[in-house]
């Protein structure tokens, strides 16, 4: 529902913010503000679904989001929009690593992976109908499609109230009970590098959210509806893929999916640049999103795997990486987009391809000399 919301108002903010007076880099802070308030709040929001339970922490950030929505829809300036993204941005801090949190709750370690996947399906599903929902609401009134996610925000309220249940403390989370996890204590450690991976992943997603609306409507003449129709394709690949890449992920292990999706994924942004008309964007948008798709769950499992104890606030510095990432994505694509959009998408592939070889010939050691146990000590030891 969260990401059904999210969905609705994609296709048209880059309309919504140009007819406020926003320019191509402008509108890259409109997306940025989202990603730095996760950064700042992500870390707070985790250690009080650990401390204070996760149900009441995604209830506020499921009744946030509606009011978000709500001054978004009458904003009449591109300073109240921007205030109203970075709400926005507060709220989905104590949403996506609750989730994350409570999925590792209710899971076993071997089914973990398989589990990231169907959450990554089932997070597509919002990206399917959002944006189609989102572009005709917005071909009647743009209004009305802030209103519409404000509704369905409401209603995810009201479903996470009445259904969900406090998950109970597991043992392990119990000895670790007073453990507090920092930014600092994991520089030094090699659950870094899973960090910038996370990073990597909304590094991507945020350069495609900040240019492939302006381009397919500067480039290819797309309206609004037609914009959204192309979020809903991606939303459907993305459906399909994660699920598949869940299950690749017991097959061939993590480290290994996460090298593949990061050449597939910077693949993708290039052949983008090379993309006029409808057939011809097809084929990239899929290798982008299959790349893509093996990177995440494999990222989360994996982070699951090698922290045992309060995940919660493991997952929520983890958040807050994926908001640095999703945040200077769409401040580098747009910055590029102002000056070329060939040199938008090339450049995002560049800097995936240059991170895909850092991981590969650096990363991928240290993570697997690393077991569970001993990223374990590492944090407990740093925390000393």
């Amino acid at each position: 529902m969260a990401a059904f919301g999210f969905g609705v108002i994609l296709p048209l903010l880059p309309f919504y913010a140009l007819s406020l007076g926003a320019k191509p880099f402008e509108l890259g802070v409109l997306t940025a503000v989202f990603a730095l308030m996760q950064l700042i709040f992500s870390p707070l929001f985790g250690k009080l679904g650990d401390r204070h339970g996760r149900k009441k922490v995604l209830l506020i950030g499921t009744a946030g989001f509606a009011v978000s929505y709500i001054i978004l829809a009458f904003a009449d300036s591109f300073a109240v929009a921007l205030f109203a993204r970075a709400l926005e941005g507060l709220f989905a801090a104590s949403i996506f690593p609750t989730c994350l949190s409570l999925l590792s709750d209710f899971t076993t370690e071997a089914q973990r992976g398989k589990a990231m996947g169907l959450m990554g399906m089932t997070f597509s599903l919002g990206f399917i109908f959002g944006p189609a929902f989102g572009g005709l609401a917005a071909a009647i009134f743009v209004r009305d499609a802030f209103l519409l996610s404000a509704l369905f925000s409401a209603i995810n309220f009201c479903a996470v109230f009445f259904n969900l249940k406090e998950p109970k403390e597991k043992e392990e989370s119990r000895d670790l009970g007073r453990q507090e996890v920092s930014l600092l204590s994991h520089l030094s450690s090699p659950m870094l590098f899973l960090f910038l991976s996370s990073a990597m992943i909304t590094f991507m997603i945020g350069g495609i959210d900040a240019t492939l609306a302006l381009y397919t409507s500067e480039k290819m003449g797309f309206t609004s509806a037609q914009i959204g129709l192309v979020f809903t394709y991606i939303g459907i690949l993305i459906m399909f893929m994660q699920f598949a890449g869940g299950g690749l992920v017991n097959r061939f292990g993590e480290i290994k999916l996460i090298s593949a999706g990061l050449l597939l994924s910077g693949a993708g942004f290039f052949l983008l640049s090379f993309t006029h008309d409808w057939v011809s964007l097809l084929f990239p948008l899929a290798v982008f999103v299959a790349g893509n798709a093996m990177v995440f769950p494999s990222v989360n499992a994996l982070i699951t795997k090698k922290v045992s104890g309060k995940r919660g606030a493991v997952l929520g510095l983890n958040s807050s990486f994926s908001a640095a990432g999703q945040a200077i994505g769409p401040l580098f694509g747009g910055f590029l987009y102002g000056l070329n959009h060939f040199f938008a998408f090339i450049g995002l592939a560049a800097a995936i391809w240059l991170y895909f070889l850092l991981f590969f010939f650096f990363a991928s050691k240290k993570l697997v000399a690393v077991p569970m146990q001993q990223a374990q000590a590492n944090l407990s030891s740093s925390n000393k």
